[in-house]
């Protein structure tokens, strides 16, 4: 079985991640991304910088995968592993780099969201389409983005579940810059070299300053009663239906 998650070392110890699921669009699961996990635990002390990005042409990340959900509450177990790799990302120590190319939907925008820099191309298809499935997204992910993009932007993101190109997404804040796509390789490299060549103290102090700002906008008892709505959502028998609609255009059947 080939390995979902690719682990290449480069000059300068860049490291760079790849999901390696072409065929479902690198769709996210439990196995992937607790891989995602363990490897920013492992290496993110020796990387300089990290690159994440999708393997082939037409997806950073489809999102979760689809297949793995049954329309009940006990999809909310996602949250577990989902959060381990965001908490992985913030944690680590040298700066990571989301190459986003082609789809990036519903979870893998939360991994994007976490990275501390996007370069995207104009093929980029971003989109949180968690309403349209019944799911009232983790408190977390919506905290974040808020702080990205603000509260208006947000509500565009998860209400109105537009489609964004690059230009969008930049427009809106999302990502941190738009490349063509025959130059995004480049400009991706470009900024990882940088990066692992500055002083190592002065990356990580600068990324771990911004994470203390960022978890000032989080309360436990927001997070209790965030949990408990997504809770009622999930176990809806509306969402049932839309999960299963949407199951079948994804298989074809």
């Amino acid at each position: 079985m080939a390995e979902t998650l690719l682990s290449d070392w480069g000059v300068d110890d860049i490291l760079t991640l790849t999901f390696n699921r072409p065929d479902r669009r690198n769709a996210l699961d439990p196995g992937l991304l607790a891989a995602l996990a363990a490897s920013l635990h492992r290496d993110g002390g020796r990387a300089g910088a990290i690159i994440l990005r999708g393997a082939g042409d037409e997806a950073f990340s489809a999102g979760y995968d689809l297949s793995r959900l049954t329309g009940t509450a006990k999809d909310l177990d996602a949250d577990s592993v989902i959060g381990e790799a965001v908490d992985a990302l913030r944690r680590c120590p040298a700066p990571v780099i989301a190459r986003l190319h082609g789809h990036c939907h519903g979870a893998a925008v939360e991994l994007a969201m976490n990275c501390d820099l996007r370069i995207a191309s104009p093929a980029l298809r971003m989109s949180v389409p968690a309403v349209g499935l019944g799911v009232v997204y983790r408190y977390q992910f919506v905290a974040r983005l808020v702080q990205i993009c603000g509260l208006a932007r947000t509500s565009d993101l998860l209400l109105a579940m537009p489609e964004l190109d690059g230009e969008r997404a930049y427009a809106w804040g999302l990502v941190t810059e738009v490349v063509p796509a025959a130059k995004i390789d480049e400009r991706v490299g470009s900024l990882a070299e940088r990066l692992a060549a500055a002083p190592r103290a002065a990356a990580r102090g600068t990324k771990s300053s911004m994470n203390l700002i960022a978890s000032r906008g989080m309360s436990p008892d927001d997070l209790e009663r965030a949990q408990q709505l997504r809770a009622e959502a999930a176990s809806s028998p509306e969402r049932l239906e839309a999960l299963r609609r949407r199951q079948k255009n994804v298989t074809g059947s």
